[in-house]
């Protein structure tokens, strides 16, 4: 997820080892907001084209 898209939005971000090395799941006040496979992101830019990433974008907004 493009981590630079959330700081623009003004979210502090905190970056935590996890146990599914292969799980992105953006947590708000505790509560997991949004889960996918890291595999399913698409590197090969900075995610604003992403679809999934906007996805998530949106879900820590409405959170």
């Amino acid at each position: 997820m493009a981590l630079a898209g959330l700081k623009a939005d003004g979210h502090r971000l905190i970056l935590e080892v996890v146990t599914n090395w292969n799980a992105v799941d953006p947590v708000v006040d505790r509560d997991i907001v949004f889960h996918c496979n890291i595999y399913d992101l698409d590197f090969g830019a900075d995610g604003k084209l992403d679809p999934l990433c906007e996805e998530a974008r949106k879900a820590v907004l409405n959170a």
